[in-house]
């Protein structure tokens, strides 16, 4: 996936150029704070934002590196979809938890239906152990190609349960944020959470989301948009 990493004098600022050299939207992408900046104190010690700037896998804006929003995803193939379906039989077989696989899908992806008694085991916290097995289970059967159709691991409709949970509580933390005029942090979230609660945003003027920290796990910042005004 295309990236940039940008200063400037302010995060704004930063975001902004970032946007202009990837010919994206906010929704297109992942921002990532790497530095706030610093005015310093009578112009020492200043020092300028900087901001990563990735292109989503779910990105329409047109990359060499990423299908255009015209070409469908390329179906996974019948040996990667019985790779993935084995990794996961072998997995829960030495973790002793029986489970069944139920596939179904999508024009974008295909979903595996984990069904099992031991559901809350295998989701995890947050989904983490969910999120885990579908990271792997992607790298080994379709190399995280952006071009292939996404593997989707869920259990017990947890997916859908966690896309509300998320949506209703972007919802209530941007009216705060706008009540206050104060950034909310959220907890760390995987990129898909983080993504599901800028999605929710994304189309009021008054707010603007971006993820802050390093690595898998970031926390993503809800803000009052600036107005422009001194």
């Amino acid at each position: 996936m295309r990236a940039v990493e940008i200063e400037a004098d302010s995060v704004d600022a930063a975001i902004a150029e970032g946007l202009h050299q990837l010919g994206a939207t906010e929704q297109d992408v992942d921002i990532t704070v790497l530095d706030e900046g610093s005015r310093g104190v009578l112009g020492l010690g200043a020092r300028k934002a900087r901001v990563r700037i990735t292109l989503s896998r779910e990105s329409s804006a047109p990359t060499a590196a990423s299908p255009s929003a015209e070409e469908p995803s390329t179906a996974v193939s019948g040996e990667a979809m019985e790779l993935a379906q084995n990794l996961l039989t072998d997995v829960f077989r030495h973790l002793a938890v029986p489970i069944k696989i139920e596939v179904t899908r999508a024009a974008d992806h295909v979903t595996f239906n984990l069904v099992s008694e031991s559901a809350g085991f295998i989701i995890g916290k947050r989904g983490q152990m969910l999120d885990a097995l579908e990271y792997i289970v992607n790298r080994v059967a379709t190399r995280d190609d952006a071009h292939v159709q996404h593997i989707v691991l869920d259990v017990a409709g947890y997916r859908e349960r966690r896309r509300q949970y998320l949506e209703a509580l972007a919802r209530r933390l941007g009216e705060q944020v706008k009540r206050k005029r104060k950034p909310v942090q959220l907890e760390p979230m995987s990129p898909r959470d983080r993504r599901i609660v800028h999605i929710a945003l994304q189309s009021d003027p008054a707010l603007t989301t971006r993820s802050t920290g390093e690595g898998y796990y970031r926390r993503l910042v809800i803000s009052p948009k600036s107005t422009g005004r001194s």
